[in-house]
């Protein structure tokens, strides 16, 4: 059982986690302690996601940077660098509406005052799955008071070619508008905010069963503790090895292909004689 039940603060990690499963979003906050540890393949995913986010940054040179860690810091120096025209982009914005928190990769300041969000991405296309993470930023950020003209993506261009050399950002990435698909989705981010706000404050995770939203968009943190081993003659097993067939790969151990090799088969149907009853 949970023993802070104090109004929580969902940031934008939070809120994607609990999109893909509001179990997860309770156990992040509550149970953190049931989630596997980072292996080297999530540290290189990271590393690689923070590489190029610091590259995406080169496409606004001077631009003011947010490095506070505090919340009320974060908002307030955020606020400073808006308030500055001489300031063309901004660096981890923070922004902050009715318990939701977000940092913006890159805030720039278009010619007219306005501005633009802009998401950094590692992937090659956008996934569907970025359009909530830009929609609770989009949401949060004109409803602190900015005049938001547009919200993007910027994600690793397919048509960039290495040359050697420094890294051409301007041509490395590609910046998607997003802005027309995150607003049709403010509706569904309401929706889904007070299921997630409603979740928090129970005492207990909800009851959610495993499935597939265990491992997708990714596999999550707390797959383990949802997702117990079960032994090898466990019908639930039947799921992967139909998977495995349709691949064409076995989907047994030795110790099952030994005793598959023992079975004896049946004559055809042709063959069987059935009672008249059973016809």
């Amino acid at each position: 059982m949970h023993s802070n039940l104090t109004p929580m603060l969902i940031t934008k990690s939070k809120f994607v986690a609990g999109i893909q499963c509001l179990k997860r979003l309770s156990f992040i906050v509550h149970e953190p302690e049931l989630a596997a540890q980072p292996d080297e393949s999530d540290q290189s995913i990271i590393e690689q996601g923070r590489q190029v986010g610091l590259l995406a940054r080169q496409m606004f040179p001077g631009c003011g940077v947010v490095d506070a860690r505090n919340r009320e810091e974060a908002i307030r120096a955020t606020r400073e660098l808006i308030e500055n025209p001489e300031v063309p982009a901004i660096f981890g914005g923070a922004f902050e509406h009715r318990g939701v928190f977000v940092r913006v990769d890159i805030f720039q300041r278009r010619r007219d005052q306005r501005w633009r969000l802009i998401q950094v991405k590692s992937t090659t296309d956008v996934k569907d799955h970025h359009l909530d993470d830009v929609a609770i930023q989009h949401r949060v950020v004109t409803r602190s008071g900015v005049d938001l003209a547009a919200s993007c993506l910027a994600h690793v261009s397919r048509d960039y070619v290495y040359e050697g050399g420094p890294i051409d950002a301007s041509r490395f990435f590609r910046i998607r508008n997003l802005t027309r698909q995150v607003e049709r989705l403010q509706p569904e981010l309401t929706v889904q905010l007070r299921s997630e706000f409603r979740v928090l404050a129970m005492p207990e995770a909800p009851n959610i069963p495993a499935g597939r939203q265990c491992s997708e968009p990714f596999t999550c943190e707390f797959f383990d503790h949802c997702n117990p081993p079960i032994p090898n003659d466990h019908t639930g097993r039947l799921r992967r090895a139909c998977a495995s067939v349709q691949m064409g790969e076995p989907w047994y151990g030795p110790e099952l292909r030994d005793e598959l090799g023992k079975l004896k088969y049946l004559p055809s149907r042709a063959d069987i004689q059935f009672p008249s009853a059973l016809r």
